[in-house]
């Protein structure tokens, strides 16, 4: 790919990222359990029923990534809420139903 190309989809690296992180259903299944509010880890994998480490798997990716946030992050049992409200509007669009 020669330089004007690669400027040109630079920027779209990003919203496939953003598209990659979206790709697993437990990542899903997190981000609309904490469309209804801040909720603790403990909270969520009861909602969702998968097992601690899994959760936290998918939840670290989800904070690296922007999405959630820990609301106080010197507490690891702190609630987590959606950190950036933009990802709901995409998973609205995408037909899922939110609270």
């Amino acid at each position: 790919m020669d330089n004007s190309c690669e400027k040109k989809y630079k920027k779209f690296e990003e919203m496939a990222k953003l598209f990659e992180v979206l790709s697993n259903p437990i990542r899903i299944g997190i981000v609309a359990s904490l469309a209804e509010g801040p909720k603790k880890p403990k909270e969520i994998r009861k909602e969702l029923g998968v097992p601690q480490p899994l959760l936290s798997q998918h939840a670290t990716i989800l904070r690296e990534f922007g999405i959630i946030e820990k609301v106080d992050r010197f507490n690891v049992k702190s609630p987590c809420r959606i950190k950036d409200e933009r990802i709901l509007g995409i998973l609205k669009a995408a037909g899922l139903k939110l609270k």
